[in-house]
């Protein structure tokens, strides 16, 4: 008998409930919908601004990743970023999103392990990271469709989006102690700036001119929004950004004759395959693996006239310095945005 009560009483109030909910729609539609000034104003309502902040966690997948290891790589080489952006809500299951983002990249040859992945990328023993600062726009999809007015907004939706970016790019590698001639750096365990070196002969002109420190990507991706309160939200997102380059990490052709370098940075950081020391990690390179998996090559410079000795495979004319395929950059974001309109 008790529970009978107390399920009438459930019931009961349900009902009262959904009735107060009608009513309080029904006045504020005969409010603001029965007059050209309450329209305008529903109308504000439901094509709302609204902007936010995020923070972001960066991963790389690209000529650097270790074969067949890309999701154990991506947990190592995850940078942090954050972001600012502003959204228009245009209909119920469609909005657009301008971001301004900055965040890091890198990537390194030397976190696969050789047996199980790339002994080629083991001893090519290239590195890079990259501060990216860029601007996006996108268009974004509901999947369940929103009420008109904002503050009727759905708890919970999913959405999906792509659109188009621009960033400045700049790919940094760290100097070694010596460089293949045994030549001393004095700014050893610095960062520098790979683009101006022209590490595979851009600044030859044989091989043209550098590559743009400005590019273009495509974002695409979905999320999950969580309404917060009256005017807030909070946002989950996971994103894949396909850049229309293969220079973002400095690695995109070939490598090309040694003797092509005027600055021996330049050349150490073009051919690091013969370094016995991986800098990032400062670990001792496995380097009876390296001679057991490649032969000595030597070869005399058509620029300079000088003799190098290189690994079969590396440093010379024609060997394969990357592969073919263009990067991406793997982005999950957290997002808090606040709705400005009345």
């Amino acid at each position: 008998m008790r529970i009978r009560k107390s399920l009438l009483l459930l019931a009961l109030l349900s009902c009262i409930q959904q009735v107060n909910a009608q009513y309080t729609e029904y006045r504020y539609t005969k409010r603001n919908h029965s007059t050209d000034e309450g329209y305008l104003i529903a109308s504000r309502q439901s094509r709302y601004l609204s902007a936010g902040v995020g923070v972001n966690a960066h991963t790389y997948f690209g000529d650097l990743t270790p074969n067949g290891q890309y999701l154990r790589n991506a947990l190592k080489v995850t940078r942090p970023g954050v972001s600012a952006f502003m959204m228009y809500n245009l209909k119920p299951i469609i909005f657009f999103t301008g971001e301004l983002s900055y965040g890091r990249i890198t990537g390194d040859d030397f976190n696969g392990e050789p047996a199980k992945t790339s002994i080629r990328k083991y001893t090519r023993n290239l590195h890079f990271r990259n501060d990216l600062a860029g601007l996006s726009l996108r268009a974004n999809v509901n999947i369940f469709r929103d009420p008109f007015e904002f503050f009727k907004r759905r708890d919970f939706n999913l959405y999906f989006f792509s659109g188009i970016s621009i960033f400045y790019s700049n790919p940094k590698a760290m100097v070694p102690e010596t460089g293949p001639d045994g030549q001393i750096f004095e700014n050893a365990g610095e960062w520098v700036a790979l683009r101006p070196l022209g590490t595979e002969g851009q600044n030859h002109p044989d091989y043209g001119n550098k590559y743009s420190a400005v590019q273009l990507g495509i974002p695409f991706g979905g999320g999950l929004r969580f309404r917060l309160g009256y005017k807030t939200d909070i946002m989950i997102e996971g994103s894949l950004h396909y850049i229309l380059s293969d220079y973002i990490d400095d690695i995109c052709t070939n490598y090309v004759d040694l003797g092509i370098f005027e600055d021996e940075l330049a050349k150490a950081l073009s051919d690091r395959s013969q370094e016995e020391i991986a800098v990032l990690k400062g670990e001792m390179r496995d380097w009876q693996l390296i001679e057991d998996s490649t032969t000595e090559y030597i070869y005399e410079s058509v620029y300079d006239g000088r003799t190098y000795s290189v690994f079969e495979g590396f440093g010379h004319t024609d060997a394969l310095r990357s592969g073919d395929r263009n990067d991406l950059i793997g982005t999950l974001s957290i997002k808090i945005s606040y709705i400005f309109t009345n």
